[in-house]
């Protein structure tokens, strides 16, 4: 796992390592509570859970308070970093991480330095309620408890695998992020290695015990294969992980060259501190990702900072602590580990929602996506980004969505006087792009003009004839250019943006492909995608001018491709930034190709506002790039802003 971090190429399957661990955590639980069915279940309980606190919440706490401080100090927005780390102190943080996965502004994993802990969410929703379970299930038959199956508690895990499973499976071809991060889809990779233990328990006797196991190469070869496959074949790979891992588990029971392999003292040691590795080594991959990057002579001594970090981890805080009684009874162990948890999470999401952590950043002031994100709301309106932009997810019925257009319309006031004609509205239609020209609305608004505003995630507008991938984004502008249409007056504007880059672009960097063609399928091509939106945006045109409404495209934008960890700092050496001040370059290039081809085919009732005269002052550079976008694309409230007297000489000038 380790290996894939540093590098996917290196070994693309290394993210099975979390697999084999899960496999490998239900038969090491599964032993644990079987040794302990002597017990009271009140005491079994309370020993268990006193174990496992002392066993995983102080290196925890540690990694994620010196993680925590570290992130303020070099993340631009260290907000959804921070949070990760407050929900993984209470065993949630795989929750947390899949809204972020569905949320378009969320950070991306890669770069939150705590997305390592959602396994770790995972195994302690498992240990909630398994351990109760197994303990009840494992004690109704004590003489079965002592040699034979339990067939009733190996009848519940099969069939919690079987439901689990055809969890993971569904949610692998409908929403893999779901697949990844929910317990409900791995709990069935935990209960194979708790099933693996009920049959090899008591089963075979000394004398084949000590029988060497010639065969046990075969489930470690099995193992190894789909190490070499990609993510996108976890369907396959994972399963085959599970059950490759269970195999070589029973193997490693019976003597074999593998078994003194793994029991050799380099491997035993490595095994030892393995969970402070876990922690550690994605902390300082990630922080490295923000500062110093991960190529040249950094590898080597960032992998050395992940050795010397985890043996220091084990050695002085997870060894002691576990050992070492926290209190008399167990409840003392918990409202300490409690307290310390509870603090320590109250502080980061007080330095996330309340901006200290922004306050902290060593470098120089940016502007942040939570700080942009604020200013997105039209005064004296309920316009505003969380109320009038839909995610791609949501699909509203005809009357919810015109109640929510209602709601995202405000009509300018009537006029003083008949010798005052009423200002027009604005209708703004789009994408993200589209929401963060709110702003704009706002300031046109204060201006006397109406506007009204409906935007969907990565939804481009007209609505296209063919379709867009997504059926939800077809449905949505569907609705929204009817209403419009059906709303709109004389000398009304309707106002369009979206990330054309993405949407039209091809082997430019992060392209989409989404627009449909007459067959059905995705266009690959970009002068196909673009050819098909110039055809469906000349039509839409024909129809808002035949009610007397003018179209304004807003076309591409300066674009600065991962512009939170590209910006010149202190703390990063040129070195690690040239290809982004290069790749800065080309964007700035293909933004301006792109818009020559959109300015070309447009009808000439259709106007257009090229965004790079006005954003950055004209001229985009590293340091203007601070402020004239929020995120790697989207341009800030002020660059929004900047296109006002454009859009005032388009609105005012009858012949524009």
């Amino acid at each position: 796992m380790v290996i894939n971090h540093l590098n996917h190429s290196w070994l693309e399957g290394g993210f099975l390592g979390v697999d084999i661990f899960f496999v490998i955590s239900g038969y090491v639980i599964t032993a644990s509570i079987n040794g302990r069915l002597n017990q009271p279940i009140g005491l079994f309980l309370g020993e268990f859970y006193r174990r496992r606190v002392q066993r995983l919440a102080p290196a925890l706490i540690t990694c994620i308070a010196i993680t925590g401080l570290l992130t303020c100090l070099f993340v631009t927005d260290p907000s959804s970093s921070l949070i990760t780390g407050a929900t993984a102190l209470f065993g949630v943080s795989n929750i947390y991480l899949l809204q972020e996965s569905t949320n378009y502004f969320g950070l991306d994993a890669s770069l939150n330095t705590f997305t390592q802990t959602w396994s770790l969410g995972i195994e302690e929703q498992f240990y909630l309620i398994f351990p109760a379970v197994a303990w009840w299930l494992m004690a109704r038959d004590q003489n079965k408890a002592r040699r034979g199956f339990r067939p009733i508690f190996l009848a519940v895990l099969t069939g919690l695998i079987v439901v689990s499973l055809y969890s993971f499976i569904k949610a692998c071809l409908t929403d893999p992020n779901a697949a990844y991060f929910l317990t409900k889809t791995r709990l069935w990779e935990l209960l194979a290695g708790a099933v693996l233990f009920e049959l090899r328990r008591n089963r075979g006797s000394q004398d084949q015990d000590h029988q060497s196991n010639p065969i046990a190469i075969l489930p470690l070869a099995l193992l190894i294969i789909p190490m070499g496959l990609t993510a996108d074949n976890a369907i396959v790979t994972i399963p085959v992980t599970v059950i490759a891992t269970a195999c070589l588990l029973w193997a490693l029971e019976q003597p074999s060259w593998v078994r003194t392999m793994l029991m050799l003292s380099p491997l035993r040691q490595l095994g030892l501190i393995s969970y402070s590795l876990y922690l550690w080594h994605w902390s300082v991959l990630c922080l490295a990702r923000w500062t110093v990057g991960t190529e040249g002579w950094w590898l080597p001594v960032l992998i050395l900072l992940m050795l010397g970090l985890a043996i220091a981890s084990h050695r002085w805080i997870e060894t002691p602590l576990r050992q070492r009684a926290w209190a008399k009874k167990p409840r003392g162990t918990f409202l300490r580990g409690g307290a310390l948890s509870t603090g320590l999470a109250g502080l980061m999401v007080w330095l996330a929602l309340g901006g200290g952590g922004q306050r902290l950043h060593a470098g120089e002031a940016t502007l942040t996506k939570s700080q942009a994100l604020k200013e997105q709301t039209v005064d004296g309106t309920a316009i505003s980004r969380s109320a009038c932009h839909i995610s791609k997810t949501r699909s509203l019925t005809k009357d919810n969505f015109s109640k929510k257009a209602r709601e995202c319309t405000a009509r300018s006031a009537p006029p003083e006087s008949s010798s005052h004609p009423q200002q027009p509205t604005i209708f703004v239609a789009g994408d993200s792009h589209a929401s963060a020209l709110i702003p704009l609305e706002d300031a046109l608004h204060q201006e006397g003009f109406g506007v009204a505003h409906m935007s969907m995630d990565g939804c481009i507008f007209p609505p296209l004839t063919h379709g867009h991938s997504n059926p939800k984004c077809s449905r949505f502008q569907q609705q929204w250019s009817t209403w419009i249409l059906n709303h709109g007056r004389p000398n009304d504007i309707i106002l369009i943006s979206s990330y054309w880059l993405s949407h039209l672009g091809e082997n430019i960097g992060r392209t989409r492909n989404n627009i449909l063609g007459p067959d059905g399928k995705t266009i690959t091509i970009g002068t196909e995608k673009t050819k098909s939106f110039l055809r469906d945006i000349n039509q839409f045109g024909a129809l808002a001018q035949a009610r007397g409404m003018d179209v304004v495209v807003v076309v591409a934008g300066p674009r600065f491709l991962d512009r939170d960890r590209c910006l010149p700092e202190w703390f990063r050496p040129k070195n690690s930034i040239k290809p982004c001040i290069t790749d800065f370059k080309k964007q700035k290039q293909y933004a301006k190709k792109m818009n020559q081809v959109i300015a070309k085919g447009l009808d000439n009732n259709i106007f257009f506002i090229d965004p790079n005269a006005f954003f950055c002052e004209g001229r985009c550079d590293l340091d203007k790039a601070r402020y004239a976008l929020f995120d790697s694309d989207h341009p800030s409230p002020k660059s929004a802003r900047s296109l006002k007297n454009e859009l005032l000489r388009l609105a005012k000038n009858p012949d524009h």
